[in-house]
């Protein structure tokens, strides 16, 4: 049937009636007038996602369970007219003049879809995404999202050591017989360490009423308490998240009465990984397991491989090993006990952003074994740099958004998708190329998230072949905007190459010099996490392969 001249759409979410004409305005060129062709959008008040559309020549009706919803549904709706939303600076709204009957529904496989990359976290995009990330954008008219407060680490601010540790070095977590000042945990089994976070964990709810899930959850480093009522606890439970969960517990407890929708979150991480023995976490109490050990270039179902040694704070790790208590152990130990399982993944380079990451069809068997242990919300951490990134950042954030509402999406197709919409059809042959060749050599290896230029599965050939596949799609490609994109994405192959280099390589420095100008003018600010530019060029100039960067400054930033 002909797409109606004139569309008339009412409901009861405004940001999703406005999107609905503003795309179908774009696409169609028809008025919206209160005669025309009638869209109904109708948003229920309830917590759920699910959304059903329905076409026909009469009216076209979207029904969701929610206003976020209501947004959700607009969007497939616009989709199955052939609109494309691939990334934050490419929305693509192709012209129609017919459309057909129809009806389909549809809910996401994780009621919390968390993407901890820049390139997601405008409002309007994450939305398109279906997300409901919790450091988005997305402001109440548009739907909301899910509400944390301080959903990482908040040892230290619930009982800093610069205000408690001279007066009372008890509070925190003793260490080879010392209490520790810096990088310590707190002395879990302490009375009066509950009673400040319980103070603290209640002031914040009391002040912050628009959020439901507050975080209790140890520092982002080791130095777990070894005091010898802690040490029972953990000893009882095999298991460092002994003395932990028994805590969490007992802050659950103290805030249910006064806030009985709220859940206190906590994370099973490094040293609390493993899941207790007997205690059960409450049932207002999420367990965040992360994944952070774990090979990224094998399913975690089918890789026994883990990291060791891992030092946050300087994006460093020792190599891998064969692991006796697998990731997989735990997921399924956490899921047989936690009312409420979320996932933190990781899925970029951390030490080296700009550094290949090529485990694509990994991520969406990672999400379907969680999917299958009934995790119910997943955030996946990525490059969350101020600038722009490179290592295919947005087709990463495109395929994890799209699999983290459907687990089951063809992940081939979401790629082809992607690429032709994004980087052209002229360039789809050399970026396909580009990406298999990466994908198929980390197959063959082990990868990490603090994996350095001289990883195995970056052979020098390799390398050489993949940016050939890139150059001759960039030749092949006219579009200024296009063409930035992908010299964006040769910047990784850059990168590795010259990080390679001996230090006595001639005209070594000038190269690095000549690829900083070009970090700049392609607006790429980070190289290692949280870590200056500058110092990080000066890096690549003083260290081979980037080892020597203790001296680069720390950058401090909120999202």
């Amino acid at each position: 049937m002909l797409f109606p001249k004139t569309l008339s759409i009412s409901g009861n979410m405004p940001f999703a009636q406005n999107e609905l004409a503003r795309c179908l305005a774009a696409m169609s060129g028809a008025e919206i007038r209160p005669d025309g062709y009638p869209f109904a959008i109708l948003a229920d008040q309830t917590e759920g996602e699910g959304y059903r559309v329905e076409v026909t020549e009469q009216r076209t009706v979207i029904q969701a369970d929610s206003p976020r919803a209501a947004v959700y549904g607009v969007y497939g709706l616009l989709e199955r007219l052939g609109a494309q939303f691939l990334a934050e600076d490419c929305e693509i709204l192709p012209q129609i003049t017919d459309w057909e009957p129809m009806c389909f529904s549809s809910r996401p496989n994780f009621a919390y879809r968390d993407l901890y990359w820049r390139g997601a976290l405008d409002g309007r995009f994450a939305l398109q995404c279906r997300l409901n990330s919790a450091r988005a954008d997305i402001a109440p008219e548009m739907g909301g999202k899910v509400s944390f407060y301080r959903y990482s680490h908040t040892f230290e601010e619930l009982v800093p050591p610069e205000k408690w540790f001279d007066s009372h070095p008890e509070y925190f977590s003793l260490v080879n017989g010392k209490r520790r000042r810096e990088h310590s945990q707190l002395c879990l089994t302490n009375p009066d360490v509950l009673e400040l976070c319980i103070e603290g964990v209640c002031r914040w709810m009391r002040e912050h009423p628009e959020c439901r899930i507050f975080s209790v959850a140890q520092n982002d480093w080791y130095g777990y308490c070894e005091c010898e009522h802690c040490q029972a606890i953990d000893r009882r439970e095999e298991s460092h998240a002994g003395a932990l969960l028994a805590f969490v517990n007992a802050v659950a407890d103290a805030v249910r009465d006064e806030f009985p929708d709220n859940r206190i979150h906590t994370f099973a991480y490094l040293y609390s990984r493993k899941a207790p023995r007997f205690l059960r976490p409450r049932e207002n109490v999420i367990v965040r397991l992360c994944s952070i050990e774990c090979c990224q270039s094998h399913p975690m179902g089918a890789c026994r491989q883990a990291i060791d040694g891992i030092d946050v704070e300087n994006n460093a790790a020792d190599g891998f090993a064969l692991s006796g208590q697998a990731f997989t152990d735990d997921l399924a130990d956490w899921a047989k006990i936690a009312p409420h399982l979320y996932l933190w993944d990781y899925t970029t380079n951390f030490s080296n952003y700009l550094q290949p990451f090529p485990n694509w069809h990994v991520m969406g068997e990672n999400l379907r074994l969680f999917r299958r242990l009934g995790v119910e919300g997943v955030l996946e951490q990525g490059n969350y740099s101020p600038g722009k990134t490179s290592a295919f950042a947005p087709l990463r954030i495109y395929l994890l958004s799209r699999l983290l509402w459907n687990a089951d999406a063809d992940t081939d197709e979401l790629i082809r998708t992607f690429v032709r919409g994004y980087y052209g059809p002229e360039a789809e042959t050399g970026v396909l190329q580009c990406l298999s060749l990466m994908e198929g050599a980390a197959s063959q290896n082990h990868m990490g998230i603090y994996d350095m230029p001289d990883a195995p599965y970056l052979e020098e050939t390799l390398l050489i072949r993949a940016d050939a596949a890139l150059a001759d799609a960039l030749r092949r490609t006219a579009d200024p905007i296009r063409r930035e994109r992908l010299e964006r994405e040769r910047l990784s192959f850059e990168y590795v190459q010259l990080a390679r280099l001996s230090l006595d390589a001639p005209g070594r420095n000038e190269r690095i010099d000549a690829f900083a100008e070009r970090l700049s003018r392609l607006g790429v600010t980070e190289l290692f996490e949280r870590r200056e530019l500058a110092g990080s060029l000066r890096c690549m100039k003083e260290s081979r392969f980037t080892r020597q960067r203790d001296d680069v400054p720390y950058r401090c930033y909120r999202l």
